[in-house]
């Protein structure tokens, strides 16, 4: 019987981060070009109607707010309509490295049948995971708002101890609707690779395939996560180091209030450096992420089907 080999897997993404440097960079700088696209094409307009209104210390009018809130809808708008096509691509891309490494293309990315079955896949799969927070969710706040209640009904003279219970109800509460989320998204986490290789939409066999392995994926997904986390702390500290020393470097961030009272072209230009920088950083974390992610399924795919013909599939 096919098994998961927990390193192997977990790894795969970190191999190909080395082997293939500027392609999952690429992954990266493709999602987060589109994002600096979108703040170019709403932020001028939304800072150019704030900037005013913070410099006289004036009330918006009506007409502004509605300009503002337009403005935040558009953008929300296509940016989750964005972030599904190019995550489709992107994990698209990644499969197709780990299942079919010579077809590089340009850093394999595509924008075919393939990629618009993902899309209708993460749709799906983000939908239902969603509610499955949602309803996982109920039954922990109405606690905590019975909890709350009873504290504030109760005096003060216990009033620390059960705010701590309450706390830590919350706190263990929330890890249980973040595991079971995380086990459904293990269980269902074949069915892009499915999809991808069939052509069609196969989320749900997904379950039936990873039956019996789902501790097995657990723990490769949980390594990729913790491997993950390392990567966003040594960012941070790069960020942070990077942001500072900008800040030190510039005489007019030193003077924050005094900037945004100045025209949106002032602001723009003294934060240019800075937003560069952490769009760069952004690059490297968006594609790494991506790499790991789903090069690791994609590989857990392979080892559970080591007798596929995936060239074929895929021809």
């Amino acid at each position: 019987m096919a098994q998961i080999d927990i390193g192997e897997a977990a790894t795969a993404g970190v191999n190909l981060v080395f082997r293939k440097p500027l392609v999952v960079l690429t992954w990266g700088l493709v999602v987060v070009a589109y994002v600096v696209l979108l703040l170019v094409l709403f932020g001028g307009g939304m800072i150019a109607m704030i900037g005013p209104l913070l410099a006289a210390g004036a009330k918006p009018a009506p007409a502004q707010i509605i300009g503002m809130i337009g403005g935040f809808i558009g953008f929300y708008f296509l940016f989750l309509i964005g972030m599904l096509v190019l995550g489709a691509m992107v994990s698209a891309a990644a499969i197709r490295a780990e299942l079919e490494p010579d077809n590089v293309g340009f850093a394999y990315l595509r924008l075919g049948r393939q990629e618009l079955w993902l899309i209708a896949v993460n749709f799906v799969q983000g939908l239902l995971l969603g509610v499955i927070q949602i309803v996982l969710s109920i039954p922990l706040t109405i606690l905590s708002v019975a909890m709350t209640v009873g504290i504030a009904g109760g005096g003060t003279e216990h009033d620390g101890g059960a705010l701590a219970v309450m706390v830590l109800v919350r706190f263990l509460g929330q890890l249980v609707v973040i595991g079971v989320t995380f086990w459904v998204w293990i269980r269902l986490s074949l069915g892009p690779v499915l999809s991808y290789r069939d052509r069609e939409f196969r989320l749900f066999e997904s379950w039936a395939m990873t039956k019996g392995h789902a501790l097995q994926m657990f723990l490769a997904m949980l390594l990729v996560v913790l491997i993950g986390i390392a990567l966003y702390v040594v960012v941070s500290i790069i960020g942070a180091a990077g942001v500072f020393g900008f800040i030190a470097a510039t005489p007019a961030l030193r003077n924050p209030q005094a900037l945004f009272q100045g025209p949106p072209g002032v602001w723009l230009s003294a934060l240019g450096p800075i937003i560069v920088f952490v769009a760069l950083l952004m690059v490297v974390v968006f594609g790494v992420i991506n790499a790991l992610t789903w090069t690791t399924v994609a590989r857990m795919y392979k080892q559970l089907n080591p007798d596929a013909d995936i060239a074929s599939n895929f021809a």
